[in-house]
């Protein structure tokens, strides 16, 4: 199955959905804000500093970095929303080929952090995630929380309506969805290591990834 024959399914997959460089969604969707925002929205979290993160997981528990299955672990971060069509499905399927030629899988935790809260909860995000591979983690949260979270990464997002920036809480029906691209690799002790262009392929990220590794732990792997 070629990569752009799975991307296309992976938009197709959750097709209910919203509709994205920088990346932004192309089509705007039909359901109305105020009933994405009625879906119990997580409950904001103390946020911690730096890489670390404090945030919503698999079945709506709040987890943090030091949670499992991130804990001692390498940790390979993207920040996306579910109804991406092109950049967010390309990042997670060479997260899912990397996972198969990288040396040490077991070492790393790939995350995919979403910055559309409203329509991804924890539920949906992570039969996204898991269609690609079930490794990898899909974190939601309170809107604050995923602001905050985005902030310390550098990282940017934001929403439009009709060409026009919109914010939170007041999300029109229909507005799209921007954000930036970089993915980050996170050392066990949450320092940056590294971080990636979307679009390196798997086997670069692959080679990426393993030079980095051994370079944190002193040429060892």
């Amino acid at each position: 199955m070629t990569r752009t024959f799975r991307t296309l399914l992976a938009s197709a997959l959750l097709a209910a959905a919203v509709p994205t460089v920088f990346a932004e969604d192309a089509k705007p969707v039909g359901e109305p804000a105020k009933a994405a925002e009625s879906a119990s929205e997580p409950a904001q979290q103390p946020q911690p500093e730096g890489y670390h993160f404090a945030l919503t997981g698999p079945g709506n528990q709040a987890v943090t970095d030091a949670s499992e299955p991130f804990k001692d672990k390498y940790l390979l971060v993207a920040f996306g929303f579910t109804s991406c069509p092109d950049v967010c499905p390309t990042t997670l399927y060479e997260f899912a080929q990397m996972l198969k030629i990288v040396k040490a899988p077991e070492k790393i935790q790939p995350v995919f952090i979403s910055i559309d809260p409203l329509r991804d909860d924890s539920e949906r995000l992570n039969q996204y995630t898991g269609y690609f591979d079930k490794r990898i983690v899909g974190l939601t949260g309170a809107m604050a929380d995923i602001e905050a979270t985005a902030k310390r990464y550098s990282a940017t997002f934001g929403y439009r309506h009709n060409g026009k920036k919109v914010v939170p809480p007041d999300l029109p029906e229909g507005y799209t969805v921007y954000h930036s691209t970089m993915i980050y690799l996170l050392s066990p002790e949450r320092e940056l290591i590294d971080a990636f262009d979307y679009q390196s392929g798997a086997d670069k990220l692959a080679r990426d990834i393993d030079k980095a590794i051994s370079k944190a732990e002193g040429g060892k792997s």
